[in-house]
């Protein structure tokens, strides 16, 4: 039996950084999948490859806790529509649907939580595999709360350029000095979020996102930031949203704005050192996985 995989990638993060010494982020997952196929005997598109070093790395993870013969080679091929190396959690995706293929093919499912364990055995990760949106430990685990559904947002985003290695930028020698720095920002812009999404209102999602996005610089510096934030506000943004370990921003606009490819053009024009990435939308389905055949 042929089974279908995908996870989200995401947006960077709507928060990123530590409270009370405990590290996490709010993931910002978007329509944008990584997708596994399973026990293949039939030929592939073009577009599916076979396993990346991480990926085959969480598959033979799989294989270890569910006891599978080291001599099985059924067959698991990717494909992804995320970008690589920009913060926007292509490896996470990758590594979360290779895995759950790999169990598939031997007849189970992998729970979030084992899902959770596997990619943090490869790498620090998001948790775009968790339905809604998580606040969740990316280097530990050791914190995953639900924090509830997203309203639907538009993302504009864009790239400064040059790609951030994941594990590489965790391994800072001064990175924890800086994450406590913007403790008190992180405070204020989670309570933000929380009540965002408890009553829905974008405005103040874009509000919690933006005061993490500006708390980031003194770890990852964008220069573009703030007037590429002037310009989402011109035309009317909620807010704005980075990859705190990568390179891109986005915009977040209500899911009904019409003007977005005028405010696209507009930066391509004002900011002409900055590379157009993607229209996106938020998602709240987690990982999904359907027979395929």
């Amino acid at each position: 039996m042929t089974y279908y995989v995908r996870a989200p990638g995401t947006c960077g993060e709507f928060i990123q950084g530590a409270i009370n010494g405990q590290s996490f982020l709010v993931t910002c997952p978007i329509n944008r999948y990584s997708y596994a196929l399973s026990q293949v005997t039939h030929p592939l598109p073009h577009y599916y490859c076979s396993l990346q070093p991480k990926s085959s790395q969480a598959r033979n993870l799989v294989k270890d806790i569910l006891h599978i013969p080291s001599r099985d080679n059924t067959a698991i091929y990717i494909r992804s529509d995320i970008l690589q190396g920009k913060g926007m959690a292509s490896s996470s995706a990758d590594i979360a649907v290779a895995a759950m293929a790999t169990a598939l093919s031997c007849n189970r499912a992998l729970t979030p939580k084992e899902l959770e364990t596997i990619c943090l055995s490869v790498e620090p990760t998001d948790a775009a595999f968790y339905p809604g949106i998580t606040q969740f430990d990316y280097i530990n685990g050791s914190i995953c709360n639900f924090l509830g559904t997203c309203p639907p947002l538009k993302i504009l985003i864009f790239d400064e350029g040059g790609t951030i290695d994941t594990i590489s930028f965790n391994q800072q020698k001064d990175l924890s000095h800086k994450i406590q720095e913007k403790e008190p920002i992180i405070r204020e812009s989670l309570e933000l979020f929380k009540k965002g999404l408890e009553t829905h209102d974008i405005t103040l999602i874009g509000q919690a996102a933006t005061l993490s996005a500006f708390a980031n610089q003194r770890i990852l510096y964008k220069p573009n930031l703030y007037e590429f934030h002037d310009i989402g506000n011109a035309f009317h943004s909620v807010g704005t949203i980075i990859a705190h370990s990568g390179t891109i921003m986005g915009l977040l606009f209500p899911s009904d704005y019409t003007a977005i490819d005028e405010c696209k053009r507009y930066i391509e024009k004002k900011l002409p050192t900055l590379q157009y990435i993607d229209i996106v939308e938020t998602t709240n389905e987690g990982l999904t996985y359907i027979k395929y055949l």
